[in-house]
């Protein structure tokens, strides 16, 4: 194992050191977050952990390809380090078939996307952009919110009518 243990300050140490459950770190840019993290793969690996019971989550593609370049440096064992993204992904990929339905082929749209599909189904209601940007919206705050009785307040707030209400429900 090539880590320099020496190299770590006296808190990066105690992260280092503390194998046992969840260690929270927080620290500003270039406070050494990564080389600690890659230390504390690192020294698990040394410790005996498995590699397949590590997982290290990042926030962008760049740390995580960072992050993998310097743990490949210090071992040859295949650690799981991915974005919150790639790892949920990869576990729908992986056990999507206990839900009927669906298949390990789905695709995950963006914005843009969402809202060209919301655009072909308002079609019928002949709407302009906008209100379907409002529709799109909505249905991105019921999803968040899991708060799907809160439509009709939802579309009142925009200043649609019952009707143009129910028309939307129809859609749906």
């Amino acid at each position: 194992m090539k880590f320099d243990v020496d190299s770590l300050n006296e808190e990066q140490k105690e992260a280092l050191y503390e194998t046992e459950g969840v260690v929270f770190v927080v620290a500003g840019a270039g406070t050494g977050k990564t080389r600690l993290l890659t230390h504390r793969i690192g020294y698990l690996l040394d410790q005996g952990v498995p590699a397949y019971n590590i997982l290290a989550i990042t926030f962008t593609n760049k740390a995580t390809n960072e992050m993998k370049g310097r743990v490949e440096q210090m071992t040859d064992k295949h650690v799981w380090i991915s974005t919150f993204h790639s790892m949920c992904v990869r576990i729908l990929r992986e056990e999507i078939d206990v839900l009927d339905g669906y298949d390990k082929n789905f695709t995950i749209i963006d914005d843009e996307e969402k809202r060209k599909i919301v655009k072909k189904l308002c079609k019928p209601l002949q709407l302009e952009d906008e209100k379907v940007n409002d529709f799109s919206d909505m249905i991105e705050e019921i999803k968040n919110k899991n708060k799907e009785n809160e439509i009709d307040k939802f579309l009142g707030e925009k200043g649609y009518n019952k009707e143009e209400i129910t028309d939307f429900k129809n859609v749906f």
